[in-house]
């Protein structure tokens, strides 16, 4: 036992700083793990479209434009969409003569040969066909863009099947992610084949690897590759729905065929031919937009894709455990704060961290010079810090609890403590009086029957006395005010008095003391009606500041008394030639028991209740004692008391010189 003893002993009794983060790190790393594995896309899809809309959008290349087979050129050539064989001859052999440097042809030609079954048994099929090959060895690259379902891809009709072609399917978030059928991804490729974009890009640069551009990664749950879409923007717009405009330059495709469109316009332009008509949805596909998707034409995304594959301007998303790390130190953040700071200011903590974050992610999510669009997902992190805020506020409520608990036991006790000392003052200063009483008759008793026996030596030695216990009257006195302040004994009975009659009064009971010293009492009173006060009280509040700036003023000097009426109060100043107060003093010199501590005040007597009786007297009466001195110069007390006032009006009896204080306070900010 005694070596189990000394085991323990040996225990550091601090805790190490490490030893301080151990269990709110295992409990960060917990929560961050199950944030970090949470279905969570509810939240991060309009995260995501929220900074995407706030994010400054990449300009449109230059070198690309849009041919719309739209609703002018359906009315025009008086045709059905997708339109016949002919009239796609008529336009590749137009961009033939325009000298493009690329094109993209996104029609689908099963709907073509549906509408125009006989052209494709003839020869205006074989020159489509011929046209397509010669551009594509002139070094022009042709790419077909064809459908997909389910069951794979829709090759285009022969002999166009023997053409370049890729699958030319704007993806939309059906199953992942926003599961809201909005276009946040692009399709890069599928089964290791290559998606319409990906395929045009690759054989317009064929020197150059697009299969990976920036931010592109492979979904799990798919042989697929993705990336994130920016959208790219002209004039500050992507596309307006009221005038068709699109933020890459457009021509319809009637004017095209009809040689409409000025020489010299398309030359070296990449070119994307697809079909838009102003009134059928499936021409549109939504895409990120802050409450909910827009809609906008599928050829102008499929035209921001390929911009985005040629320039690298895919958005790139952070890896998943630089998200958990962050979804970590948040949390961890957040748990420790919890346990330090109020919950207010816990609360202020999390949202300033929740704004932190986004303003920090949004502005990774710009385009930042070499090193791109930077998405971080947000949607761990958010979780970890309400999940560590939702749980460590009824952990500190716990420990609030248990404080409280240990303080109102120590409150208890001082209670008990303090009930335990007004009891005992009340008995001593009671049981006190009645001899002091006796002392002071039998004393009286004794000079008058001794009468002049008495010698000068013993003459002065009965004074002696007397003024002992007076002292220890004055004491005692002080103490039972005191007690009955605490005891709630005190109370304030107003009665119409002359203020001026008042201090005459309380000038000749101090008159012996003055004239000992050769102190001249200076009155300077002002004409007052009479107001109404509690006499006694106040009479002790003046007495007591006379008799200190008797007792601390050399002889030989003058002390002032004056009174003024202001406006609805009555001031009182009492001002002496002593030695001043230090002002580092003044702010305890109402306190219970203090006295300042030098050479002069420690041969004055005294209790170091007066000051502390005083003021509270004063504000008992909804007025105000100040004090300004200057050492060596004197010191003045300034009383300031209503000139209304009712008992509805006085403070409360017996409350503690601070809660007067606070009540004042209270009062006046409501005011």
């Amino acid at each position: 036992m005694k070596r189990l003893q000394d085991w323990l002993s040996r225990i550091p009794k601090t805790r190490k700083p490490w030893q301080e983060l151990l269990l709110p790190g295992l409990l960060a790393v917990v929560i961050a793990a199950t944030a970090s594995t949470s279905p969570l896309s509810f939240l991060e899809a309009p995260l995501y479209d929220f900074r995407l809309w706030l994010s400054k959008k990449p300009s449109v290349d230059p070198g690309m434009v849009i041919i719309t087979l739209d609703d002018q050129t359906v009315n025009q050539l008086n045709e059905t969409s997708p339109l016949t064989v002919s009239s796609h001859v008529k336009a590749i052999q137009a961009l033939e003569s325009h000298g493009v440097r690329a094109i993209g042809y996104a029609v689908d030609f099963t709907r073509v040969q549906r509408i125009d079954a006989l052209s494709f048994e003839t020869d205006a099929v074989k020159e489509l066909y011929r046209s397509m090959v010669r551009l594509n060895a002139r070094g022009t690259p042709v790419v077909l863009g064809i459908p997909y379902d389910p069951t794979g891809e829709v090759m285009a009709p022969y002999p166009l099947s023997q053409l370049p072609q890729a699958m030319a399917v704007v993806h939309r978030d059906g199953t992942v992610f926003g599961k809201d059928k909005v276009t946040r991804r692009a399709l890069l490729s599928l089964y290791q084949k290559p998606a319409f974009e990906l395929a045009l890009a690759n054989r317009i640069f064929p020197e150059q690897s697009f299969s990976e551009p920036p931010g592109s990664y492979a979904a799990a749950d798919s042989e697929a590759r993705y990336f994130l879409l920016g959208l790219h923007q002209s004039e500050g717009k992507v596309y307006e729905p009221e005038y068709e405009s699109f933020s890459y330059p457009r021509y319809s495709f009637v004017d095209l065929v009809e040689g409409k469109i000025p020489q010299g316009t398309l030359r070296d332009k990449i070119i994307l031919v697809g079909v838009f008509h102003r009134d059928n949805p499936n021409d549109y596909t939504l895409v990120s937009a802050p409450g909910g998707g827009t809609a906008i034409p599928k050829i102008l995304v499929q035209a921001n894709i390929l911009d985005s594959i040629l320039n690298g301007q895919g958005i790139r998303e952070t890896p998943h455990a630089v998200v958990a790390l962050i979804a970590f130190l948040l949390s961890l953040l957040v748990i420790l704060a919890s346990s330090r700071i109020r919950p207010s200011r816990l609360i202020l903590l999390t949202l300033t961290l929740i704004a932190g974050t986004f303003a920090g992610s949004l502005i990774l999510l710009q385009p930042l010079p070499w090193v791109g669009n930077i998405w971080i997902p947000l949607g761990a992190p958010y979780l970890a810090m309400a999940m560590s805020f939702y749980l460590m506020i009824p952990v500190r409520l716990y420990m609030e609890n248990r404080k409280r608990f240990e303080l109102e036991k120590q409150n208890r006790a001082l209670l008990q403590v303090e009930e335990m000392k007004t009891n005992f003052l009340q008995l001593v200063t009671h049981d006190l009086k009645t001899p002091v009483a006796k002392i002071q008759g039998l004393t009286e008793q004794l000079k008058r029957s001794l009468g002049n026996r008495l010698e000068s030596r013993d003459l002065e030695t009965m004074n002696h006395l007397f003024s002992a216990n007076d002292e220890l009257n004055h004491f005692i006195n002080s103490l039972l005010e005191l007690t009955q302040i605490d005891s709630q004994g005190i109370r304030v009975n107003l009665q119409s008095r002359d203020l001026n009659q008042l201090l005459e009064q309380v000038v000749l009971k101090h008159r012996f003391g003055a004239q000992a010293k050769q102190i001249e009492v200076r009155l300077d009173f002002e004409p007052l009606f009479p107001i109404r006060i509690d006499a006694t009280l106040i009479s002790k509040v003046l007495s007591n500041l006379l008799d200190n700036a008797i007792k601390y003023s050399p002889e030989k000097t003058a002390v002032t008394l004056t009174t003024r009426e202001s406006g609805d109060h009555v001031d009182i100043t009492i001002e002496d030639q002593g030695i001043g107060i230090p002002e580092d003093e003044i702010g305890n010199l109402f306190s219970r028991f203090y006295r300042i501590n030098n050479d002069t005040t420690r041969s004055v007597k005294g209790t170091g209740l007066g000051l502390y009786l005083s003021r509270y007297f004063i504000e008992a009466h909804r007025g105000e004692l100040s004090v300004d001195s200057r050492p060596g110069i004197g010191t003045r007390f300034r009383i300031r008391l209503p000139m209304e006032l009712t008992p509805a009006q006085v403070v409360r009896p017996g409350l503690p010189l601070n809660a007067i204080l606070t009540s004042k306070n209270k009062e006046t900010r409501h005011a």
